[in-house]
């Protein structure tokens, strides 16, 4: 028979740890091979009809991933999983062509009827993380949805028969931000720091300091940003925010950073783009940069290569003054204008 138990983060499958969000490499390194249902381009079911189980992930997962400082990188999008226990269809057209037979523990308890409550399509459960005084801390960060077919009869609806679950269930991570104890307030430094001429330019050196390397301070992240400052912004937005735009702009950089900087390699996914325009796709030239001038690049004694955003004829500009200083400049795009 199989087991499946719900932790925090996850959930062990048949003595299997899967932390969310999962990757299907995750996934087929511990049971194969999975049925593939593409629902859309960016959209997949993954199949195990022998278990009775299947996953599901997508893209546009990976925005309220970042948010909630989840993120791995974009292949871990899987942030579900459904048990057919009944062999009908659960919340989707698909199934699995055998039903999940088998049990289902909460923390290594099954679940307490009492702490069923009404929920779209059935059930939900409050699982709680309590401290050693038996305290509540919090809900563990997995949403646990038991499908009722008919919701008039549910409360007369058994859940288990001894230690075998009886119903559909739907298995969802829902992650919780982590409180930042970050000071956003800028304050000015007695020590040299780096001046700019050119924004877009100081954006790439502290995308490398703060985000690459992490040593540049503080580690500016949107979400965390808007809490500090007790704001209310639309961020689901490929707008610039001004207010981070702002927060760059004012934002010293020690001049002890400066030979850290050995290479600028710009990427559309960099972070620092997604700070100031979360949704960003890359498809536009805002950050682009085709001057810079001799005194802001002799600040860098360490520098040696570029990759830019643009094309031939923009890293052509940039070599006038940065060839004689002995830094490389490359273009991402190839074709020249």
């Amino acid at each position: 028979m199989n087991q499946v138990e719900v932790l925090d983060n996850g959930v062990v499958l048949n003595g299997n740890l899967l932390t969310f969000p999962l990757s299907y490499e995750d996934i087929r390194a511990l049971f194969g091979e999975a049925r593939i249902n593409v629902q859309s381009d960016n959209h997949f079911e993954y199949f195990y009809d022998e278990l009775g189980i299947s996953f599901e992930g997508a893209t546009a997962y990976l925005r309220n991933l970042k948010k909630q400082k989840a993120y791995i990188d974009e292949t871990h999008n899987i942030t579900s999983m459904t048990m057919y226990v009944t062999g009908k269809k659960v919340f989707a057209e698909s199934k699995t062509e055998k039903r999940y037979i088998g049990g289902l523990k909460v923390l290594n308890q099954n679940m307490s009827r009492d702490r069923l409550y009404p929920y779209i399509l059935g059930y939900g459960y409050n699982s709680e993380i309590k401290d050693e005084q038996g305290n509540m801390v919090r809900q563990i960060h997995m949403d646990i949805v038991l499908k009722v077919e008919d919701e008039l009869k549910r409360k007369d609806i058994p859940v288990y028969d001894g230690d075998q679950i009886l119903l559909d269930v739907y298995i969802g991570f829902k992650p919780e931000r982590p409180k930042s104890d970050e000071n956003y307030n800028i304050t000015v430094s007695d020590a040299p720091c780096l001046i700019f001429d050119t924004f877009n330019f100081k954006l790439a050196v502290i995308q490398e300091l703060m985000y690459n390397q992490e040593v540049l301070k503080p580690y500016f992240d949107i979400y965390d940003y808007m809490i500090f400052k007790k704001a209310h912004w639309n961020l689901e937005t490929d707008k610039n925010v001004r207010a981070a735009v702002s927060f760059f702009k004012e934002l010293p950089i020690p001049a002890s950073l400066a030979g850290l900087v050995k290479e600028i390699n710009m990427d559309g996914s960099d972070e620092i783009y997604m700070q100031i325009a979360p949704e960003w796709d890359g498809r536009d030239e805002r950050f682009d940069f085709r001057k810079v001038t001799k005194a802001e690049m002799e600040q860098f004694p360490n520098l040696k290569k570029m990759l830019i955003f643009g094309n031939e004829r923009d890293a052509e500009s940039l070599r006038k003054v940065c060839a004689p200083l002995g830094i490389e400049v490359e273009p991402m795009a190839c074709t020249s204008v």
